[in-house]
């Protein structure tokens, strides 16, 4: 079968495409494979979709005040585009994945219009992709929370601040995202963010309070169990958890003190290492790790009677590198504890997926506060709009890769869009014929 011209992509850049008898397409771009042009040419769509148009259509309430501006279509476009975008996620090098008649500043009107609060559309989206995966055999469902920093080169930015993530990491000036992940077996679902504010003291708690108060358990969900690290652990906080009836196991600073006044950091500073023992935990990939702990139940103040173990990785090394970690559950054991507290590295991998393969904060967003916002937490739509397309495939025991999903939907839009402009010039040709 002899292939036959698709497009022209510019001057003697013809696209060729062979469909063979088993159905597969070879694609050819020039004398050049698709596969090795493809990053340098790129592929115009010229619609949206199917199943991403299916997807995202109950979001489209959000921006049915301001029907003129095409504001849906431009998000649907633009969520697209960051999924099949390779290199630097710069509006201007999106744009080139779109339709033609789209050009730099409509996606650009679309950041700074505001229309349509991205932090009401993830809330949203978010629910139905837990809806949507498989559950647990268990019926668990773990909340885990964490902060991460985006870089920015420029300075004018509203919400970018000069600060560090500990005190063992250089000063970097550029914005603060706080992220909350609902998580069972391997599966990771961010259900709320939120870019801070550094004008606003303890702006980090409150809106961790506040995704709290507004996440709803699935259905399927049995028990909720909180997970976050000693930057969350403040009184409001666990109290805010306490009231929901959850259960959580956090770290906790050395400042807070037991019932009978003792400091957390003197049991951690002068408990002799005799007292110590070796016992063995398992992350959620089944990757052992071993560490020394002593556990005991303890009456801490407004939280009552909780377990406290305090954990460090070898059992010569001093009181600096000693992790406190507390729990409600009852009863518990000191590798069940540890266990549980691995599943939080599960925000870190979500943090390095959103930044390599969603290209998080390099959108060219300046001036105002909520195009920044807007700029942020797309990519969290993007990666959300990948688990809804195929969360319903997914083993919860086994999970997949954001940049599997990835290559996937972008053989998926590859084919439809073959296959969509195979259709075209069959109409035109039988139009040619029948003239």
């Amino acid at each position: 079968m002899f292939p036959r011209l698709m497009e022209q992509r510019g001057p003697g850049v013809p696209i060729f495409a062979e469909r063979h008898a088993d159905g597969r397409f070879t694609v050819c771009c020039g004398w050049q494979n698709l596969q090795s042009a493809g990053k340098a040419l790129g592929m115009r769509l010229s619609r949206i979709p199917q199943r991403v148009a299916t997807v995202l259509a109950p979001l489209s309430v959000f921006f049915r005040s301001h029907p003129q501006g095409q504001h849906f279509r431009l998000l649907c476009w633009l969520l697209v585009s960051l999924l099949l975008c390779q290199g630097s996620a710069t509006l201007k090098q999106l744009v080139r994945l779109l339709p033609s008649r789209l050009h730099y500043w409509s996606l650009l009107r679309l950041l700074r219009a505001g229309y349509g609060d991205a932090a009401d559309l993830l809330a949203e989206l978010a629910r139905t992709v837990l809806a949507t995966l498989p559950p647990p055999a268990d019926g668990t469902l773990y909340l885990i929370a964490d902060t991460t920093l985006r870089g920015k080169a420029g300075r004018k930015q509203p919400l970018a601040h000069r600060t560090r993530l500990n005190q063992h990491e250089p000063f970097v000036f550029g914005h603060s995202v706080l992220l909350v992940l609902a998580h069972w077996g391997r599966l990771r679902i961010p259900i709320g963010a939120v870019v801070l504010d550094p004008k606003r003291k303890s702006q980090q708690n409150i809106q961790w309070r506040r995704l709290l108060r507004q996440f709803q358990p699935p259905a399927w969900c049995q028990r909720v169990l909180v997970i976050a690290d000693a930057g969350f652990a403040s009184k409001a906080n666990l109290r805010a958890i306490q009231r929901r009836g959850w259960c959580y196991v956090t770290c906790l600073p050395r400042s807070w003190k037991l019932s009978d006044g003792t400091h957390l950091r003197d049991l951690a500073r002068h408990l002799p290492k005799s007292r110590y023992h070796r016992v063995a935990s398992h992350t959620p990939d089944r990757r052992r790790r071993d560490y020394w702990v002593y556990l005991r139940r303890a009456e801490l103040k407004l939280l009552g009677d909780v377990t406290v173990l305090l954990s460090k990785k070898r059992r010569n090394s001093g009181p600096q590198p000693v992790k406190l970690i507390v729990t409600n559950l009852e009863p518990v054991s000191a590798a069940a504890m540890l266990s549980t507290y691995a599943r939080r590295w599960g925000v870190e991998v979500t943090f390095k997926e959103l930044k390599s393969g969603l290209h998080l904060g390099q959108m060219q967003v300046t001036r105002r506060p909520e195009r920044v916002v807007h700029a942020l937490l797309l990519p969290v739509l993007a990666y959300l709009l990948l688990l809804r397309l195929y969360g319903r495939t997914l083993d919860p025991e086994q999970g997949a890769s954001l940049f599997a999903l990835k290559q996937r939907f972008a053989e998926e839009v590859g084919q439809e869009h073959l296959e969509h402009m195979e259709r075209k010039w069959r109409r035109k040709l039988e139009q040619v014929k029948a003239a």
